[in-house]
């Protein structure tokens, strides 16, 4: 009974609100002006003119009161459909020139075009000038010159003093590669250096969802979840507009209204706009009913469905790049004409779902409302910082019973650091060199990096390293045990604005020995140690011999001479010390063998436990060697110089064999060298339930 009094509040609540104009805009107006490469070599990258479609589909999708403009541009720059207000005029003139885009230019100038589009920088200053998108569709890198020195120099200009000025007088470029010749390093820095979106494309349908993904971040729109085809339309909707991406061969796409009435391409009635090409349908119906409508078709990603509301989900400008480590705060609001929507009636039947999925992960950081409603209608939920480098999509659903809205927003998260492992070959030892370079975002005297060495016979070792230089850390690895090595890194600390940040670095692996390396001998290196010892020893002996022999000098403490220290004035009962009877430099000596003996006997114990795991078939595969007899069997001590001399000619034991170097761990493999595993994609430190 109190759910239903709460959810008749909230419909008699939104029949209540006064609807506003389609024409009315609710945010801010966007500024989208497309580059376009017509270089030769689009002939071979874009042979079919796939540029052509895309542009058109962006050209229908652009809301009227918007501004754009299409630039091309091979060594010049033209203005091919005029930058100003969107309207039916100009939809219909830009649907025209589309149709003359090619790829007939010389070279590419990306620093000209980029200067073409913002034509009205001078008039601009910085931190007060409106968002203005540019995106750029190019197949190539910078060409200016025959004479690659000068197209070098270009390309530096590019990333490090344009690109920073137009972000500064508030530009955003978009990047999109259109072959995978596309120096992909050179787009993704212009992209992050303006807080812009990179993507790349090798055909016509990641074309289209490059471009939708960048119309969605640039030109936001109310939109609406599609599941299983259906969605639901409330009372405060005035028209909806649904994308739909069509599977090859499919059926005609049908929209079946709650009432059971069905559209269709053909149909014929006021209320419905309906344009459809091979790929995609778009369809707009105005004053639909209310209810559960449903879309008969194979959907296709980046199918979506927008609408024009009184009632809308306003989330507060987010960032399109972030580092690894930094968490994600969400702040968002429901507004109607009146304002905030504040009323606990009406949010108290919220359910707010706030996700972040990776695009090279699965595991997914999950958000949700607990709790009362902020008073204020104002919420905020935080995502767990992502541990990864990647593309990100972060998803708001609400569910408000009999209304629900969508929020999507597309994020690329890096790393702060570039992280190498070289293999160096000093002589008869292998080394390994791993570098840790800090990028310019971070404080290195505020971070630090742990590394953590593990290897599949089951020893780790953990480290902080030392900074060699401000922002570089370096560790030398020499392996001396034959295994798979894994190394984990994790960076902490300080960016150069003060915002702390984790991060796990990619994980390093290597495998020694490898083909062509120094094979290890620790049963040589073993011996050759205690005869080392052995010659020490006997040298010491007769060094001690040749001093009994000498003649002391005068202030010598000789032994059988103790010196004596009065502290009292001695008795007549004091006692003399007996004289000591000196060591013999042979029992000396003899002793010092048997010593040596003893770490003899013990350095092949230890080998035969080294090397047991090397040997384990082996040993498997071979009965245990009889006890010695009392007839006929050599002393222990004899045996064992036997073999430490000659292992191969002992008749009761196997000569010890060398193993093949290991394989590198494949995937599957890994987790039962490694068991430790990798450390969760998120963490989650939040102690607040709402997320606050």
């Amino acid at each position: 009974m109190k759910t239903g009094c709460r959810a008749a509040l909230l419909i008699l609540g939104l029949v209540l609100l006064v609807p506003l104009s389609a024409q009315e805009p609710q945010t801010e107006q966007a500024d989208i002006r497309l580059v376009v490469d017509i270089s030769g070599s689009m002939k071979r990258t874009d042979p079919d003119n796939l540029r052509r479609p895309a542009l058109s589909l962006l050209v229908r999708l652009l809301p009227p009161g918007a501004r754009a403009g299409v630039w091309t541009f091979g060594q010049e720059v033209n203005a091919l459909i005029p930058h100003r207000e969107v309207d039916d005029r100009w939809k219909t003139g830009a649907l025209e020139r589309v149709g003359e885009i090619n790829s007939v230019a010389l070279y590419t100038h990306i620093g000209a075009a980029l200067e073409g589009a913002a034509y009205d920088r001078a008039e601009r200053s910085e931190g007060a000038a409106p968002r203005t998108d540019i995106i750029l569709l190019t197949d190539g890198v910078v060409d200016v010159s025959p004479d690659p020195r000068i197209s070098a120099r270009e390309q530096q200009r590019v990333v490090n003093e344009l690109v920073p000025q137009l972000h500064a007088l508030g530009y955003r470029i978009h990047t999109i590669g259109l072959s995978d010749e596309t120096d992909e390093a050179l787009l993704r820095d212009m992209a992050r250096g303006s807080d812009g979106l990179f993507s790349k494309a090798r055909n016509a349908e990641q074309l289209m969802d490059s471009l939708l993904q960048i119309f969605q971040q640039t030109v936001p729109a109310e939109r609406l979840p599609i599941t299983g085809g259906l969605f639901l339309i409330d009372d405060s909707i005035q028209e909806f507009t649904a994308l739909v991406r069509k599977a090859p061969d499919q059926d005609a796409t049908e929209l079946t209204s709650p009432d059971g009435l069905r559209y269709h391409a053909a149909s014929e009635r006021p209320d419905l706009h309906w344009y459809g090409t091979p790929d995609y349908d778009l369809i707009t119906v105005t004053d639909p009913s209310p209810g559960r409508w449903e879309i008969n078709a194979q959907l296709q990603p980046h199918s979506r469905l927008t609408i024009i509301s009184n009632l809308q989900l306003v989330v507060e400008p987010l960032v399109n790049n972030i580092n690894v480590g930094e968490p994600i705060p969400v702040n968002f609001y429901l507004k109607d004409q009146r304002g905030i929507v504040s009323n606990p009636a009406l949010l108290d039947l919220l359910t707010l779902t706030l996700e972040l999925s990776g695009t090279v992960e699965s595991e997914l950081a999950l958000k949700t409302w607990q709790g009362p409603p902020p008073e204020d209608g104002r919420y905020e939920l935080v995502l767990p910082a992502p541990r990864r480098p990647g593309d990100y999509e972060l998803r708001l659903t609400l569910d408000g019973k009999s209304f629900e809205r969508l929020f999507t927003h597309r994020m690329t998260v890096a790393s702060q650091f570039d992280v190498s492992l070289t293999k160096r070959l000093d002589g008869d030892n292998v080394h390994w060199d791993l570098m840790v370079d800090g990028k310019e975002t971070i404080n290195p005297g505020q971070t630090d990096v742990v590394v953590h060495i593990r290897h599949s016979g089951g020893h780790s070792e953990v480290l902080t390293l030392k900074a060699e230089s401000p922002g570089i850390w370096r560790h030398t690895l020499s392996p001396e045990e034959r295994a798979n090595y894994r190394i984990s890194l994790q960076a902490s600390g300080q960016t150069v604005d003060g915002r702390a940040f984790e991060e796990h670095l990619p994980t390093q692996y290597f495998t020694y020995p490898e083909e062509g390396d120094p094979q290890p001998d620790p049963l040589g290196d073993a011996i050759g140690s205690l005869r080392e010892e052995l010659d020490d020893s006997v040298a010491a002996a007769e060094r001690a011999r040749q001093g009994q022999d000498s003649e002391p000098p005068p202030s010598t403490l000789t032994l059988g001479q103790p010196s004596v220290v009065d502290t009292e004035p001695a008795g007549p009962e004091t006692a003399t010390a007996e004289p000591r009877e000196p060591t013999h430099p042979l029992l000396l000596a003899g002793s010092l063998v048997l010593a040596n003996g003893l770490l003899l006997v013990l350095a092949y114990f230890g080998y035969r436990a080294i090397m047991g795991g090397r040997k384990t078939q082996v040993l498997d595969d071979t009965d245990d060697e009889p006890a010695p007899s009392d007839t006929g069997a050599p002393p222990p001590m004899q045996q064992l110089e036997s073999e430490l001399e000659s292992p191969s000619d002992s008749p009761d034991t196997p000569a010890p064999t060398q193993p093949p170097p290991p394989k590198p761990a494949s995937a599957d493999e890994e987790e039962s060298l490694f068991p430790l595993g990798d450390d969760q994609l998120f963490d989650d430190n939040s102690d607040d339930p709402n997320g606050r």
